[in-house]
């Protein structure tokens, strides 16, 4: 079994990254695997943001690339994340 490297990318005032937070760790907890969630503020760390293209947030990163952008369905999430886990 792999890992998952999830990179949850956020700015102060978003709306909806508290829920895409709120998924991923309920997920994180969930999934048998090694799952790490790393919570990004673009405000702090624009380069990171860049890197990937993002222009607007949540924005989810999982093993270095570039899977969501705004609020994926909680099946779609979990179904990212184990198909990495299963990679």
């Amino acid at each position: 079994m792999g890992e998952a490297y999830i990179e949850m990318f956020t700015s102060p005032g978003c709306a909806n990254c508290p829920a895409v937070k709120k998924m991923l760790k309920e997920l994180s907890d969930e999934i048998v695997g090694d799952v790490t969630i790393e919570e990004v503020d673009i405000t702090v760390d624009p380069t990171r943001a860049s890197q990937y293209g993002i222009m607007s947030v949540p924005a989810v990163a999982i093993n270095g690339i570039l899977k969501f952008v705004g609020v994926p369905s909680r099946e779609d999430l979990q179904k990212a994340i184990v198909e990495e886990l299963e990679a």
